[in-house]
C-alpha cells in the first residue's frame, strides 16, 4: 500500500517528468536547465535533484516517456504491423512535439555518452520490438525468418525519416508515406514466399 508521502513523491515526480517535457520541447536540450524545468514544475530546484540526480538522467526519463508514448501497443502478427502503422499515421498528426524531442535527443547522444546509451538503448528496443512483429508475419506466412532483423532495421530508419520529414517539411505527405511503407514492407515479407 502506498503511504501517502510515497504517493506525493510519485506526483511531483510526474509533475516534474511533464514540465521537463514541455520546456525541452520548447527551448531544446542545450538551452534548457534544471532551474527552468523547477520553475515549469513548480516545485524546488533540489525536488529535481532528488528525483533525478543529473540532467541527462532526467532527460532519459523524459526519454522513456516519449517511447512509451510512441511504442505500438501488442501488435501481433500482420494484423498488429497494419494496427501499428495506422496508430503511427496519426501519432504524426498530433504529436508533432513527442517527435520534435525525440529527434532531438536522438542527436543530442551523439555527442553526450550518457544521453547517447540511453537513446541507443530505446532504438534497440523500438527495433527489437518491429523485428518481433515481423518474425511473426514471416511465420504467418511460412517464410524465412532470417530477415526479420533486416527488415525491422530499415522499417526504424524509415520511421525516423519520416518523423523527420513531418517536422520540416509543411508539403510532405507522412499518411502517403507510412502506406507506402506500409506497402514494402508487406512486398518484402511476400518476396520470401518465393
Amino acid at each position: 500500500m502506498l503511504t501517502e508521502h510515497s504517493t506525493r513523491s510519485a506526483d511531483t515526480r510526474t509533475k516534474i517528468l511533464e514540465a521537463a517535457f514541455q520546456i525541452l520541447a520548447r527551448q531544446g536540450y542545450e538551452n534548457t536547465s534544471i532551474k527552468d524545468i523547477a520553475e515549469e514544475a513548480g516545485v524546488a530546484q533540489g525536488l529535481v535533484h532528488y528525483h533525478f540526480k543529473s540532467k541527462q538522467q532526467l532527460v532519459l526519463a523524459v526519454l522513456a516517456e516519449v517511447c512509451r508514448e510512441m511504442e505500438f501497443g501488442d501488435a501481433q502478427g500482420a494484423a498488429g504491423a497494419q494496427a501499428a502503422y495506422e496508430k503511427f499515421k496519426n501519432m504524426l498528426k498530433g504529436s508533432q512535439a513527442t517527435h520534435a524531442l525525440y529527434i532531438q535527443l536522438i542527436a543530442m547522444g551523439l555527442h553526450d555518452k550518457e544521453l547517447g546509451a540511453g537513446v541507443l538503448s530505446f532504438v534497440r528496443q523500438d527495433r527489437a520490438h518491429i523485428e518481433d512483429i515481423a518474425r511473426q508475419v514471416l511465420a504467418e506466412r511460412e517464410a524465412d525468418p532470417k530477415p526479420a532483423r533486416a527488415i525491422a532495421s530499415v522499417i526504424e530508419a524509415a520511421v525516423l525519416g519520416i518523423m523527420v520529414q513531418n517536422l520540416i517539411d509543411p508539403e510532405f505527405n507522412a499518411e502517403e508515406a507510412v502506406d507506402a511503407l506500409n506497402a514494402m514492407s508487406l512486398s518484402a515479407v511476400f518476396a520470401e514466399e518465393k
